[in-house]
C-alpha cells in the first residue's frame, strides 16, 4: 500500500469537501442585502478592525483592494490611513452603507465596485494595488484561484484574515438550541494550500475578546439569532435562556455577552 505524502494532498479539494459538510450553506448577494443592515450594526463597534490595522501597519502611500468589503468595516478606518481604498463586493446593500458612511465621515477617497471573486475585475476597472486584503470574506468554492487572483493584484502584500476554528459562532448556543454545528474548513487548510503553491505565509491570531454589551436584553438575543436560520419558537426560547445565562447587567443598566469561546480569526499574509 502507497503511503500518502504531503504532495499527493489536494489541499483544494479537501477545502470543498469540508465547505459542502457546513451546517450553515454560503449565501448569495441578495442574502447579504438583507443582512447588511444588522451586520454594520453589529460589526461597527468590534476592536476586530483595530487589531487588524494594528497588524497591517498601514503606510500613508497604499493603495488598498478590499475584497468582501462588507459596509466597510476595514475600508472606512483604512482610508483614514492610507492613500485610496478600492472595496469590491457583490452585495449592493453593503457598498450603499459603506457609501452612506463615507459621505457622513467627509471621506473621499474610497470607491466602490459591485463585484464577485468570480467576476472579471480588469473589465471592472480594478487594476493592481500596493496591498490586498480579503477581511473575513474567503468564502469561495475555488481557493486556489482566489489566492491566486489576490496575489496577482498585490504589488506589497496580500493579508486574509481566516476563521479559526468555529470563528464567530458559538457552539454552546448550538448545544442548548439542540443542533449540530459544522462550520468547515478552516485557516489551516489555507495554511497548507499557501505551501503547496510555493507561498511561504506569515501568521498572527486576532481574538476577539472584547465583551459586546447592548441596551437590552432581546438585542442581546437578537446578536445571537443570526447564527442560525429559521428558528422555531421553542428554539428561540432555549437561546433567549442561554443567552440571558451569559450576560451580566452593567452600573449603566446594560447588558454585556461573556462568551466561554473566544471568536478567533488568523491573520495570513505574504508578499506576491
Amino acid at each position: 500500500m502507497k503511503e500518502t505524502q504531503l504532495k499527493d494532498i489536494d489541499w483544494n479539494l479537501l477545502w470543498q469537501k469540508a465547505r459542502e459538510e457546513k451546517t450553515r450553506r454560503s449565501k448569495g448577494p441578495d442574502d447579504w442585502d438583507r443582512r447588511a443592515a444588522p451586520f454594520f450594526k453589529r460589526n461597527i463597534h468590534s476592536v476586530y478592525s483595530k487589531k487588524f490595522i494594528k497588524l497591517l501597519k498601514p503606510e500613508k502611500s497604499w493603495t488598498i483592494l478590499d475584497i468582501g468589503c462588507g459596509p466597510g468595516t476595514l475600508a472606512l478606518p483604512l482610508a483614514r490611513r492610507v492613500k485610496k481604498v478600492t472595496a469590491l463586493d457583490f452585495s449592493p446593500k453593503m457598498l450603499a452603507i459603506l457609501e452612506q458612511q463615507a459621505r457622513k465621515k467627509e471621506i473621499l477617497n474610497i470607491s466602490t465596485h459591485n463585484l464577485s471573486w468570480t467576476d472579471a475585475w480588469g473589465e471592472g476597472g480594478i487594476t493592481p494595488h500596493d496591498v490586498t486584503i480579503a477581511s473575513r470574506s474567503i468564502a469561495v468554492e475555488d481557493l486556489r484561484s482566489a489566492l491566486e487572483k489576490m496575489t496577482k493584484y498585490a504589488k506589497k502584500s496580500v493579508v486574509i484574515a481566516d476563521r479559526v476554528g468555529h470563528g464567530p459562532l458559538d457552539p454552546e448556543a448550538y448545544k442548548i438550541v439542540g443542533r449540530e454545528l459544522k462550520t468547515g474548513p478552516d485557516y489551516i487548510y489555507t495554511i497548507n494550500l499557501l505551501y503547496q503553491m510555493g507561498i511561504q505565509a506569515k501568521i498572527d491570531f486576532i481574538p476577539i475578546e472584547d465583551t459586546q454589551s447592548y441596551p437590552s436584553l432581546n438585542e442581546a438575543v437578537e446578536s445571537y439569532e443570526w447564527m442560525f436560520h429559521d428558528l422555531t419558537a421553542d428554539e428561540k426560547n432555549r437561546l433567549k435562556k442561554y443567552v440571558q445565562s451569559i450576560t451580566t447587567t452593567t452600573s449603566e443598566g446594560r447588558f454585556s455577552i461573556h462568551r466561554k469561546h473566544v471568536p478567533t480569526w488568523a491573520y495570513i499574509w505574504w508578499h506576491p
